[in-house]
């Protein structure tokens, strides 16, 4: 059963329960108050009437001062003889009577052989003053079981209110903020209840929507940045071979090693174009989820080690020292073999492209975490501390002029992040402004298989 269905039940159950329980308890506690009195007035009155008894039986008649005790116990006394004449007959103080209070009398009969031997006929009346008292009990008693229903009243209704039309109140508000566009309005309320649920699944539910509209802010920005960069990355290659084609076609090459030069200049320009086109195909597919993964189990010094000999080479030709100062482990590592050679090859590329003429590569494994663990160390121009946040962003150029002269797309380590995300691992780079960068990626590891 829910919390919020119990507190009703509870609420309606008190409402009817605890007025009557408080009626009830205090009828009960006036009514033994009133048998209690009622049995003190009884004895009051059966020693009255053994107090007489004993006054006639020592006393004549002429002698008794009965109007004192006619006054002490509020009680009338009349005395005949056997032949029915009166005796004596009391006289009642009006101050001694009870005032204003309804009464029940109660009367005894009862005869005495007097001190002179006659037989006395006494009458004893008694006054019970308890009408009043009993209406009295009764009001107080319906009086505060009506209070405490009042009361009841009061604090459930302020307690609902304050638990559960104020949340209402506060899910409409809100809801009308969604409305019209406002995301970053959270609704507060911490019991577990029904409605606790329904507010927890409204501000996710809102925070799933804030996110839906940050992703798609960030999609209408990104195209906004792809279609001016598509602008002006491919016209300046475009405008350059161009150019030159019509040197070549205008005759201004006219020697072997001119026209060697133009076709050298338009072979890097074309290639440079691949390239880009390259990264707009790939950042389509990661745009799309559809960025493809062939894994495979690989032993990850055979893999790395073949890798990074070609690296090497390739960094032969380039003038740039590509260096591996230790073993590379041995672990079983699955992976997709073309991308992951995509992200180092992009990786020493890019360093290239930021000044680096010496690379280091390390390897290591964490076996707590059973990461094996790829560090790339340039020695390029490096990159301030705020711009480490931004690297791996889409279309983000640390240096945008120079980016565009070499081919940059700004795409780059955007789908190196997306491939290593995509394998389990994580990535991240350190970075000093003129002393180079250092970017290093994980990939887990079977850890059975640790050699």
């Amino acid at each position: 059963m829910g919390r919020l269905k119990v507190r009703l039940i509870l609420a309606f159950l008190s409402l009817i329960l605890l007025p009557i329980g408080v009626t009830g308890s205090l009828l009960q506690l006036q009514s033994s108050e009133l048998e209690e009195k009622e049995r003190s007035y009884r004895d009051s009155m059966n020693e009255l009437e053994s107090t007489i008894k004993r006054e006639l039986t020592q006393t004549s008649v002429s002698d008794l001062e009965l109007n004192a005790l006619v006054n002490q116990y509020a009680a009338e006394i009349n005395i005949k003889d056997a032949e029915g004449e009166t005796v004596f007959t009391s006289y009642k103080d009006p101050e001694a009577a009870p005032h204003n209070e309804a009464i029940v009398d109660s009367s005894t009969l009862f005869h005495v052989q007097a001190e002179d031997g006659r037989i006395l006929f006494v009458e004893l009346s008694s006054q019970l003053p308890f009408t009043d008292t009993i209406l009295r009990s009764i009001l107080i008693s319906v009086g505060s079981g009506l209070i405490a229903l009042i009361l009841l009243i009061i604090g459930w209704t302020w307690y609902i209110s304050r638990t559960i039309l104020s949340p209402l109140k506060e899910i409409y508000a809100a809801t009308e903020e969604v409305k019209e566009g406002n995301l970053d309005y959270p609704i507060q309320y911490r019991r577990k209840d029904e409605i606790g649920k329904f507010i927890r699944g409204f501000n996710t539910m809102r925070t799933h929507l804030k996110q839906s509209q940050e992703k798609e802010e960030q999609f209408k920005e990104d195209r906004k940045q792809l279609i001016a960069n598509i602008s002006h990355d491919l016209r300046t290659p475009l405008s350059s071979i161009k150019g030159y084609v019509e040197g070549l076609q205008d005759g201004v090459a006219q020697t072997d090693e001119m026209q060697e030069k133009y076709f050298r200049v338009i072979r890097q320009k074309t290639d440079q174009l691949d390239h880009l086109i390259e990264d707009l195909f790939q950042f389509s597919k990661l745009d799309l989820r559809q960025l493809p993964l062939d894994q495979q189990f690989v032993d990850s010094r055979v893999f790395f080690q073949s890798l990074l000999d070609d690296a090497v080479e390739d960094g032969k030709s380039k003038n740039v020292c590509i260096d591996v100062p230790r073993q590379i482990p041995s672990v079983t590592l699955s992976l997709d073999p073309v991308r992951i050679t995509q992200v180092m090859n992009n990786l020493t590329e890019n360093a290239v492209r930021y000044g680096a003429d010496s690379i280091v590569i390390s390897t290591r494994i964490d076996h707590d975490e059973s990461n094996f663990t790829i560090s790339v160390k340039d020695n390029g121009e490096g990159m301030e501390k705020e711009e480490l946040t931004k690297i791996f962003s889409r279309f983000y150029r640390a240096e945008k002029s120079r980016s565009r002269e070499s081919g940059g797309t700004g795409l780059g380590l955007a789908i190196v992040k997306s491939i290593i995300e995509q394998h389990g691992g994580s990535l991240w780079a350190d970075s000093e402004l003129n002393y180079g960068s250092t970017i290093t990626f994980t990939l887990p590891f079977l850890k059975k298989e640790l050699v």
